[in-house]
């Protein structure tokens, strides 16, 4: 059949041919790069044709190409090795840019490199007033008082569509049923002071709208206008 070109047409009468390593292209702008130089399929594929290689005289009677065999088996193991090995470098690869790094600590580690520290995370705060439960007929066990211990933990009550959050206490509390009437202090004395870049006001009906300017004056300015002193 020589001079057809019948069976050169339709591949099916070509061999094997090295498909390792892949050549590496990435266009900018992608959300991910490639960098594996192989899957293994590919790597499987070049091993096998190494062996019929006639760079290789001495792979020449490693004629089967049985999954069976151990030669075979051996290729197989080291290209799942390689591919394996390529999946992880290629995820490596992503880190290095922030486009396409997926870590948080790579991040950090990139906004570095241009002198930049993301300060650390502040646990947040909150009051706590705890409830002890009485012991009706047995009033020593009620007077007695109980020390609720250092990280006890409690959970806030979640809103619609909120999650419950976690709080620990920051020191033991000495507590005793008999405190269970002392009301709730939802509010506290506040003096301004110079330096202060904000200020509570009592109640919600202040007639303030957003940009009006407030002026605070000391006690002596507000009973003499000609005293010097505005704080």
């Amino acid at each position: 059949m020589e001079g057809d070109s019948t069976f050169s047409a339709c591949g099916c009468c070509a061999g094997l041919d090295l498909a390792t390593p892949v050549p590496i292209e990435n266009p900018p702008g992608q959300p991910a790069i490639g960098y594996r130089t192989g899957t293994h399929a590919s790597f499987l594929e070049s091993l096998l044709v190494r062996l019929s290689s006639p760079e290789l005289p001495a792979l020449a009677g490693l004629t089967t190409r049985d999954d069976g065999d151990f030669t075979i088996a051996l290729c197989d193991a080291l290209a799942t090795g390689l591919d394996v090995l390529t999946f992880y470098q290629e995820r490596i690869a992503n880190e290095d840019w922030l486009r396409t790094a997926s870590e948080r600590r790579s991040i950090l580690e990139l906004a570095g490199l241009i002198g930049y520290q993301l300060a650390p995370g502040v646990a947040a705060s909150t009051w706590l007033a705890f409830t002890l439960q009485e012991a009706p007929g047995n009033p020593a066990l009620a007077a007695a008082p109980v020390q609720i211990p250092l990280g006890t933990r409690v959970q806030s009550v979640p809103g619609p569509g909120e999650q419950a959050q976690s709080f620990e206490t920051v020191e033991p509390i000495k507590a005793r049923t008999e405190w269970n009437t002392i009301p709730i202090r939802t509010t506290c004395p506040w003096q301004p002071a110079n330096g202060d870049t904000g200020l509570w006001l009592d109640g919600v009906g202040t007639g303030l709208q957003p940009g009006d300017t407030l002026l605070i004056l000391d006690t002596e300015r507000e009973h003499s206008s000609t005293s010097p002193r505005w704080d």
